[in-house]
């Protein structure tokens, strides 16, 4: 990332556009798989393309480890916050 574009689709920047709009606060993954899907999300059909597009996320972005911008709450959904 640092300096050089990041080239995303359209699913991956609604995400990351959601996350940031709500900096500092946990989002569930039903929220932001409606927020990024709309009606056409299905729970049952469609239960961990959250978690997979997150992850492909992370790659692009080269999210590493130690200093994650896109931080997991276990059981709840993901969270962007401040650095402090």
């Amino acid at each position: 990332m640092r300096g050089k574009p990041v080239h995303l689709t359209a699913k991956e920047y609604a995400m990351l556009e959601f996350l940031l709009y709500n900096k500092n606060r946990v989002l569930s993954r039903l929220s932001i798989a409606e927020h990024v899907w709309g009606d056409t999300f299905d729970l049952f059909t469609m239960t961990n393309f959250v978690d997979v597009h997150i992850k492909n996320l992370r790659k692009k972005m080269n999210d590493d480890r130690e200093k994650r911008l896109i931080q997991t709450v276990r059981g709840v959904g993901y969270i962007i916050r401040d650095e402090t």
